[in-house]
């Protein structure tokens, strides 16, 4: 078909540099950038619509007034007139036409006004075996007490009675001195010690948990690699490796 019908994804391609209106970074995404960008996509993709039937239209129109020029319908009798309704169709559409450009151009100019975009950082890699190695591990009475921590629930709290830190369970071992050790190394979300007499349960924060999956990986590698033993030996469980890590809650002390 003869005539220009991509006239919005055309602007496009030499304002953005993009031969698909779809492909303007940022499209589709729930940014300022991307509300923008799908505007622009819309207006680009009517733009082309309106003037491919203009386009048609015009074609049509022409081959009409050529076939008068010519004199080839001298015979044909005129019922409907020679332009019908396609002269009001034009005019119509080129308006809307005109509406649409202005309209695409200044959408591109607020999108070109838009600070860059900032490429997302890289996702950080999962635990493997290698990064394990990599790691610096934990002193034996730490790594017990982050096992602990992520495995089940574990207070610490400011005695009424002593006014020293205790930790709960009792049963768990864990010392105040290892639980500042691990929040120190950021395995362990911080806590408020002005207002413990509630009581305020320990969470270990995403490093913590990945350090406690390594090792808890770690120790089912070594069961699974462990000669068989005698009989009468305990057979090394897997269970307990996982860690579950409970939202920060208060409780009440008597």
């Amino acid at each position: 078909m003869p005539g220009n019908t991509d006239l919005g994804t055309r602007l496009v391609w030499t304002e953005l540099q993009v031969e698909r209106v779809r492909d303007v970074p940022g499209h589709g995404s729930d940014t300022p950038h991307g509300a923008v960008a799908d505007q622009i996509a819309t207006t680009a993709s009517t733009l082309d619509h309106v003037q491919n039937r203009i386009v048609e239209l015009a074609t049509a129109l022409s081959r009409d007034l050529q076939r008068v020029a010519a004199g080839h319908d001298a015979d044909l009798p005129v019922t409907n007139g020679i332009l019908r309704t396609s002269g009001l169709d034009i005019d119509l559409l080129v308006t809307r036409r005109t509406e649409l450009r202005q309209s695409l151009t200044a959408l591109i100019g607020i999108y070109k006004e838009l600070p860059a975009i900032v490429p997302p950082p890289p996702p950080a890699p999962a635990p493997t075996a290698k990064t394990a190695a990599a790691v610096t591990r934990l002193p034996p009475r730490q790594e017990a007490a982050l096992r602990q921590i992520g495995s089940t629930t574990i207070t610490i709290y400011k005695s009424v009675r002593h006014g020293s830190l205790r930790v709960l369970p009792g049963g768990a071992d864990i010392k105040v001195a290892t639980v500042d050790a691990l929040i120190g190394k950021g395995l362990v979300d911080h806590y408020a010690r002005e207002d413990l007499h509630r009581g305020h349960d320990l969470t270990l924060t995403r490093e913590g948990q990945a350090r406690a999956l390594l090792a808890a990986g770690g120790r089912a590698a070594a069961a699974r690699t462990r000669p068989a033993g005698t009989v009468g030996e305990a057979t090394p469980s897997l269970a307990g490796t996982g860690v579950a890590v409970s939202p920060p809650r208060s409780r009440s002390r008597g």
